[in-house]
């Protein structure tokens, strides 16, 4: 079991911020912060509480490094919808890996990793603490996918499934403002002919912090009879359609597509990706499994 000190916990308490999470996360970054003063010879923090009854942490990265751990992630850099994925894109720093997404020269660029070939799993409660700072054109998401996505089709427990845990939008494709709520999905059986889906959505709960520029923690339990989506510990929804019964990678990523179900990209882009404000922050990722 690994330990945390929750030094974020302690600056967004110091700056303001909620501690958002399931009731034992939140339980946990407040006994942190209150021994944060506590100067030579404070205890060592619990063990990280699980999500639910039962669980145990199998994998997680909560970014506490100089740079991302490549033994975890692997960065995808190449053309992507309408934008270049870069290395430059992505970067950790203070506890948080941060994803900008900017414009140089005309061409916009964005970060893209995942765990394919480092860390694979089928089941269990995946979670991530999460802000987002979309902009129109551009969308953020926590998802995870299968290598064997729509082989076979017909039988998504065999060939796995996209699922989409967060899509975070500031704008619909007719312009709206959607950024107080977010996009859940599951496709199956590839993405041709053959492909299907099913969706739903999440927003915080009345007088909750909104979701943008705000952290919170969206999360899935994924069972062998279905898919259940939490904000916050909030259900949000779930849907026994389209289950993957074999092992599944995470990903972390922004795209940018203009005119499409974004919106469009802003005249002149995103500016420089020093003076950028679209981004998407990433403060923990965690995988939980039902204990034997």
């Amino acid at each position: 079991m690994v330990t945390s000190t929750s030094v974020r916990g302690r600056q967004a308490a110091r700056q303001g911020e909620p501690l958002l999470g399931s009731p034992g996360l939140a339980l946990f970054a407040l006994m942190c912060a209150c021994s944060a003063g506590a100067g030579p010879g404070a205890t060592t923090p619990s063990p990280l509480p699980p999500p639910a009854t039962g669980y145990r942490l199998l994998w997680h990265d909560e970014f506490d490094g100089a740079a991302l751990d490549t033994s975890r992630w692997a960065v995808y850099v190449g053309p992507r919808r309408d934008a270049r994925n870069a290395a430059e894109a992505v970067s950790v720093a203070d506890g948080v890996l941060t994803i900008t997404t900017y414009t140089d020269s005309g061409t916009h660029f964005t970060g893209f990793l995942d765990t394919a070939g480092k860390f694979l799993t089928t089941y269990g409660w995946f979670e991530a603490r999460m802000r987002f700072e979309s902009s129109p054109g551009e969308w953020g998401a926590f998802w995870l996918n299968s290598p064997g996505m729509g082989r076979p089709v017909g039988d998504p427990g065999a060939a796995g499934a996209e699922i989409d845990v967060v899509e975070h939008r500031a704008r619909d494709s007719a312009g709206a403002d959607i950024s107080n709520r977010y996009a859940i999905n599951v496709h199956w059986d590839g993405y041709g002919a053959d492909h299907k889906h099913a969706g739903g959505g999440g927003a915080p709960a009345t007088g909750a912090a909104p979701l943008p520029g705000a952290w919170h923690v969206y999360a899935l339990r994924w069972t062998a009879d279905g898919y259940a989506f939490y904000l916050d510990g909030v259900e949000q929804w779930a849907t026994r359609s389209g289950v993957s019964r074999r092992p599944e990678f995470i990903k972390l990523s922004c795209e940018v597509q203009d005119r499409s179900w974004a919106g469009s990209v802003p005249p002149g882009g995103y500016g420089s990706r020093e003076r950028s404000a679209t981004r998407m922050q990433v403060d923990w990722v965690r995988v939980w499994q039902e204990a034997p």
